[in-house]
């Protein structure tokens, strides 16, 4: 009874509940047939300092055929958003949408908070409940030379998914630090013995650059843990964690190795009380995408029935002279011993496609050599383009056995010009989270743009494909040969704290 009373304390009303069919257009596309799209919010803050209109950078994640997307809303052209905006829904088709109340001053009711950026969203089945994960933001200049200050790491709470606590400090900097890209996962295997442990990791940007920290919460999120450091202190980016059925906590990340960008994984066993050593998985080779675009360029994590671990990124690795991205794959049952590197054929390695990155998610029923895996990602038709001339679009491939044997891809969206896309590099999102719902569809939202109407200067909203996308399967093998050799690692300086 405690408990409750204090759950129904700080519990408040999400500030907007609208019907889809009260959104703005935003942008047409082009699916594949049969596919319809849905838009399922947009940007409502008309603050001046950023650029209204636009919503970048979701996760997606699902418990049993309930979908969740979180992603930033009114992004600024320095960094951060006004707030961090939510949609849901509990058939895939229809959707109520918001945004987090008591983050940032945009927020209903307001927050300590000048922005926001970074949103993750876990589901914590222990405790019948959704967080939302995100890294706060001050700072009241919009000039691309202004700097953005992140004090803070917090989480937003929710029982139903639509309405949310105020904002709920996990963890504060300390002087001369700032924080980048955290993220949130939870334990919700019934089977360990630390059921209902929630982990989140982030790196400190400044500070011995960019070493790696992750704090734990026992009670749903309300409380955490002091932060830790790797045994060994690694100095990385971009983690995503996710937990075994036996309670083991796997981090797959890109960390700092000498001079290069390497695929990385640490792990605790002990329910985050302290955090192993770090295997090195593979080094990483990428094609920045043309024309200054930021697009999901992280590796992208999803986890099946027994545990095993996939992951997927963009890598130039199979490309003559490193000369655009294919999607690669590489997965683990224990996140120590991983299988090599595989070429996911969506297209000739002959062909001018750039393939950007995106997210990949998993059927949490199946698994081994029959687990369903849907992945989706942006992409150009022609690698080698300028601002001017790139068009992207959005794309989908399939899998039923495990990513060993993969569909033929589907046009999802697009084209977008980078010009639609929000200032500060065109931005899609640095991350796209994905799910698939217990033998059925694969969801993900995605930032789609267009030409703006009336007097904005945007016109950018996230989208999912009305019902899902099918999962299924094919005859496209996926391999690891055709490695090009004598190729160079991404190197530290691809990797800029942008928030």
């Amino acid at each position: 009874m405690r408990r409750r009373s204090l759950v129904g304390a700080i519990l408040t009303a999400a500030a907007v509940l609208l019907p889809v069919f009260g959104l703005p257009a935003v942008a047409a596309v082009a699916p594949h047939p049969g596919m319809a799209t849905a838009q399922v919010s947009a940007d409502p803050y008309l603050n001046q300092a950023a650029q209204h209109a636009t919503e970048v950078e979701p996760d997606t994640v699902a418990a049993g055929h309930t979908v969740l997307s979180v992603f930033q809303v009114g992004r600024w052209g320095n960094g951060c958003a006004d707030n961090i905006g939510w949609a849901k829904s509990t058939n895939g088709t229809d959707w109520q949408h918001g945004y987090l109340p008591g983050l940032t001053r945009f927020s209903s009711p307001p927050g300590p908070f000048v922005r926001a950026s970074d949103p993750a969203v876990a589901y914590n089945a222990a405790f019948g409940e959704w967080i939302v994960s995100s890294l706060a933001c001050n700072g009241t200049s919009p000039n691309p030379k202004a700097a953005v200050s992140s004090p803070a790491v917090e989480v937003n709470i929710s029982f139903d998914g639509v309405h949310w606590s105020k904002a709920i400090i996990a963890a504060r900097i300390k002087k001369g630090q700032h924080f980048d890209k955290e993220w949130i996962t939870c334990d919700n295997s019934p089977a360990s013995r630390f059921y209902g442990n929630c982990y989140m990791q982030w790196d400190l940007a400044n500070f011995g650059a960019a070493l790696v920290q992750m704090i734990t919460s026992r009670d749903g999120g309300f409380h955490w843990s002091a932060p830790a450091t790797t045994r060994g202190h690694l100095h990385g980016i971009g983690g995503e964690p996710v937990v075994q059925p036996n309670g083991t906590v796997v981090v797959p990340i890109l960390g700092f190795i000498g001079s290069s960008l390497d695929l990385v994984a640490f792990r605790s066993t002990n329910g985050g009380r302290s955090w192993g050593r770090t295997t090195v998985v593979t080094p990483t080779f990428l094609h920045f995408p043309a024309g200054n675009l930021r697009g999901p360029v992280f590796q992208t994590v999803a986890e099946d029935a027994a545990g095993r671990i996939y992951v997927s990124w963009p890598d130039c690795r199979f490309r003559p002279a490193c000369s655009a991205n294919d999607m690669v794959l590489t997965t683990s049952a224990d996140g120590v011993h991983w299988t090599p590197v595989t070429r996911i054929p969506i297209d000739p390695v002959t062909s001018t496609v750039d393939h950007i990155g995106g997210g990949l998610g998993a059927d949490p029923t199946t698994s081994g050599r029959h687990a369903r895996l849907g992945l989706f990602y942006y992409f150009y038709p022609h690698a080698d383009c300028t601002v001017a001339t790139c068009r992207l679009y959005m794309g989908y491939v399939s899998s039923t056995d495990g990513g060993r044997r993969w569909s033929a891809p589907r046009v999802l969206a697009g084209p977008m010009r980078l010009t639609e896309l929000p200032r500060g590099n065109r931005m899609v999102g640095d991350y796209q989270g994905a799910a698939v719902v217990p033998g059925g569809s694969a969801f993900a939202a995605f930032a789609v743009a267009g030409i703006p109407s009336g007097a904005q200067h945007f016109n950018e909203a996230m989208y999912d494909v009305t019902g899902g996308v099918p999962v299924t399967g094919g005859s496209r093998p996926a391999s690891p040969a055709g490695i090009r050799r004598h190729l160079t690692p991404a190197g530290q300086p691809g990797v800029v704290h942008t928030r």
